[in-house]
C-alpha cells in the first residue's frame, strides 16, 4: 500500500500529457500536482487569446480546467516544434498518445522519462524511443481504457518509487485475448545504417 507521505509527495510533480484526456483524468485522480495537457481541439479560451482563430471553430470538447488540487494547463497542439516544447517546459514525465515522435524528442531534450502510446518507459539514459520499432497498438474503447489505466500506474511508480516501472526495451501491449489482458514483449531495435 502506498504511504500517505508518498501520496502528498506526488502533488509536487508536473506531468505532460499529449492527446489523451483519459490520462489527464487518471493523473488528476491519483493527485498529481500539475498536468500540462496538449490537445487537438480549438477551445473558447484559444479563440479569446488568438484573434486569428474563428470563434465558430471553438468547441467545448477539449476544455479542461483545474480540478481539485491538480492545476491543469490546456494547450492546443501548435504544429510548431519550438512552441510544443515550450508548452511542455517544466514537466517531470511526458505521456503521449498523439504526436508521439515530437513528444519523444522533447522528453529526450528535457531529460525526462517518456511513456508513448504503449506500455513502457523510455528513460533519459536508456534505450531511446527512436531506437525501437513501436508495436501495433489497439485503440478500441476497452483496450484503450486498460492501456491508460496501466500507464497511469506506471507514472505513479515513477513518481513514488513504490515499484519499478516497465523500462524499454521491455514493454506490455494490451491484448484482450491474453491472460490479464496484457502481454509482455521485447521491443525490436531498429537496424542501424
Amino acid at each position: 500500500m502506498i504511504e500517505e507521505d508518498a501520496i502528498d509527495y506526488i502533488r509536487r510533480f508536473s506531468i505532460g500529457v499529449v492527446g489523451s484526456r483519459i490520462m489527464l483524468e487518471l493523473l488528476w485522480r491519483i493527485g498529481v500536482g500539475r498536468v500540462k495537457y496538449v490537445g487537438d481541439f480549438i477551445t473558447p479560451n484559444d479563440v479569446m487569446r488568438d484573434v486569428s482563430l474563428n470563434l465558430n471553430d471553438a468547441n467545448d470538447y477539449d476544455v479542461v480546467t483545474s480540478m481539485g488540487d491538480t492545476d491543469v494547463f490546456s494547450y492546443l497542439y501548435p504544429g510548431d516544434y519550438g512552441e510544443f516544447k515550450r508548452q511542455l517546459k517544466g514537466v517531470d514525465v511526458i505521456v503521449a498518445h498523439k504526436y508521439v515522435r515530437d513528444a519523444a524528442k522533447v522528453a529526450e531534450e528535457f531529460g525526462v522519462p517518456f511513456i508513448p502510446d504503449f506500455i513502457t518507459t523510455f528513460l533519459p539514459d536508456g534505450v531511446s524511443y527512436f531506437e525501437v520499432v513501436p508495436p501495433k497498438v489497439r485503440f478500441d474503447p476497452i483496450s484503450y481504457t486498460i492501456l491508460c489505466s496501466i500507464q497511469a500506474y506506471e507514472v505513479l511508480k515513477i513518481l513514488t518509487g513504490f515499484d519499478d516501472p516497465i523500462i524499454a526495451p521491455k514493454a506490455l501491449i494490451v491484448e484482450p485475448t491474453a491472460r490479464g489482458y496484457v502481454r509482455e514483449i521485447e521491443l525490436n531495435l531498429r537496424q542501424k545504417l
